[in-house]
Order: structure tokens, then C-alpha cells, then sequence
């Protein structure tokens, strides 16, 4: 219970064993076992009424990362960045990895088409990948232009729901900097399960034990470390 109270703390793997007097490794075990424990999380939210939208990125490890033939990195979106898609109500969140680099059309509508009720707001940033979603769903399309809101306050920034999730997702994953970027979705669900209802963290706690006990699967020690 301290561990998972930890994690929706936002504590590190590293700070939650020190914390939990785990060594890393049992730490680092219990945590791919939580992804287990959500895997399929997302499946079952939609969002519907007023839903927020927007794009963010999330860097691969520093030695994961691809150069041009000069030796130089690439400008702008590429093969170096992870494309997350944030889509959000003001109660519920979802987060879903689209792939790597810019972001497309196809991209957001495979990840986000069974998860936001047709006919729903869809207030965005008007960007062009979001074009076929709009179109699919029926969305009610509610446009702005990103660049002129650069210099308006939070509270009046139509956008500034779904910029504090990805202000809030940053800051998760920054204590999990140097996670395997394989494991991105694991990631997601835990930081979407953890911002969403309820709210007490005893209650998230536990509930994420009454989903353990119905999840039948298995992942031994020894397997995931790769001990004979």
C-alpha cells in the first residue's frame, strides 16, 4: 500500500524502494507487475461531453537516440521522440502513445477512436492530425490557435486543461527518467489511473488490489530478471 501511495506521489522506483525499505530490485518487480495489474486500463474510458486534446513528447534515452550521418541530432519531431496523446474531461484523463515523431491523422485516430463519444466537444489546438478523428466522431470541432495564446494567463487560456496534464504527465515521467521507453504505455495507465477518480488515494489503493485479485496472470522473480 506505501509502495502504490508512493507512485501517485510521484516518487521514483529509487525513492519509493529507499522510502518503502525495498531493495530496487523488489521495487523495480512490483512495478512491472502494476503494469500487468493495468494493462488494458485504457480500454474501458471514454471520454464524452467536453473533451480536451492536445499532443506531447517524451524523449527516448539519451543512448537510444538516433543521429544523422554528420553526427548531428535531427531538427524538430523525429525518431528521438515519443508522441504521447493527452485527451481529457475535467474529471477524467486518458493517455495513449501514438508512436514516435510527428504526430498524424491516422496516428490519433487509431489510439483515440473508441475513446471519445461521438458527437462530443472537441477542443483543440487545430492541428492537422486531429483532422480525421473530428470527422470520424462527429466532434463538435472547437479550434484555437496555439501561438496566440502563448501570452495569456492560465485562467484564461481555453487549452489549459489538457497543458496541466501534460505539465503533471512531464513531471511523472521526469522521476522516472531513465525507465525502458518499451514500457511507455505501463507508464501512462499508472499516471492516468492514478490522476483519475477517485480521489482519495486509499480508495485508488484500493482498488488497484481488487483488480489484482481478479487479474490472473503471473510474473515470477526470477523470470523478469532473467534468473535461472
Amino acid at each position: 500500500m506505501e509502495y502504490c501511495l508512493n507512485l501517485f506521489r510521484y516518487l521514483s522506483v529509487t525513492a519509493d524502494s529507499w522510502n518503502n525499505r525495498n531493495a530496487f530490485t523488489t521495487s523495480r518487480y512490483w512495478l512491472e507487475k502494476l503494469f500487468l495489474v493495468l494493462e488494458g486500463y485504457e480500454s474501458d474510458v471514454v471520454l464524452d461531453g467536453r473533451v480536451w486534446f492536445d499532443e506531447t513528447y517524451y524523449t527516448v534515452r539519451s543512448e537510444d537516440i538516433k543521429l544523422k550521418s554528420d553526427g548531428s541530432k535531427p531538427r524538430g519531431l523525429s525518431e528521438n521522440q515519443l508522441c504521447v496523446g493527452v485527451a481529457c474531461t475535467k474529471d477524467r484523463i486518458l493517455c495513449l502513445l501514438e508512436g514516435k515523431g510527428q504526430p498524424t491523422a491516422r496516428k490519433a485516430y487509431m489510439a483515440f477512436k473508441d475513446h471519445i463519444a461521438p458527437g462530443s466537444t472537441f477542443v483543440h489546438d487545430g492541428g492537422k492530425a486531429h483532422g480525421m478523428l473530428i470527422e470520424a466522431l462527429k466532434l463538435e470541432d472547437e479550434a484555437y490557435d496555439a501561438a496566440e495564446l502563448k501570452n495569456l494567463p492560465d485562467k484564461d487560456n481555453p487549452l489549459n486543461r489538457v497543458n496541466e496534464v501534460h505539465a503533471r504527465l512531464k513531471n511523472f515521467l521526469y522521476a522516472h527518467n531513465s525507465f525502458d521507453r518499451d514500457s511507455m504505455q505501463g507508464y501512462l495507465n499508472l499516471f492516468s489511473f492514478a490522476m483519475n477518480p477517485p480521489s482519495d488515494h486509499l480508495e485508488k489503493v484500493e482498488s488497484l488490489l481488487n483488480r489484482a485479485f481478479l487479474t490472473r496472470k503471473t510474473l515470477r522473480y526470477r523470470s523478469f530478471y532473467n534468473v535461472l
